[in-house]
């Protein structure tokens, strides 16, 4: 016991600066796992909203409510595609062609005037105007394209 007192004794200032360096050491482990228990102090806020809820109770609304979001969006894109459906035989283009019909016409009195939806289905009305008189046509059209001769007003519009 001698022995080590006296090697104790002779060494006192190495083991006081080992001892000290490991202070040093568990400080600075000390203030790193202090930080990162603020980060997850924070996280752990965010998810509870501040309050003192368990993490389950959380997690199991935050479920509760995704999954009601997502039957509510399912909903929601069913009656998108209703909408869409019933949108894509509604007017969706209307065109209208002035022009002289006649060349001693003037002020591009005539017109042609293009109604149809996005399948291109609908009827072309057409007003060709004279100093006498006054005509009008309707065409129909399917796809683009009419069952009638088109005149080049027309075609323009199509």
């Amino acid at each position: 016991m001698e022995i080590f007192n006296l090697w104790l004794s002779n060494n006192l200032a190495i083991i006081f600066l080992i001892e000290s360096l490991i202070i040093f050491i568990l400080l600075i482990l000390l203030v790193v796992l202090y930080k990162k228990q603020g980060a997850l102090k924070k996280k752990y806020d965010f998810f509870t909203n501040g309050k003192d809820a368990n993490i389950d109770t959380v997690l199991t609304e935050i479920l509760t409510d995704l999954r009601a979001t997502q039957a509510e969006l399912a909903e929601l894109q069913q009656k998108h595609s209703a909408l869409r459906q019933r949108v894509r035989g509604c007017l969706q283009t209307v065109k209208l062609e002035r022009y002289d019909a006649f060349e001693a016409m003037g002020g591009r009195m005539s017109y042609s005037l293009l109604l149809a939806d996005e399948n291109k289905d609908g009827i072309i009305l057409t007003s060709i105007y004279g100093r006498e008189d006054n005509r009008s046509f309707a065409k129909d059209i399917k796809a683009g394209q009419s069952s009638y001769a088109l005149a080049d007003e027309e075609k323009k519009l199509l």
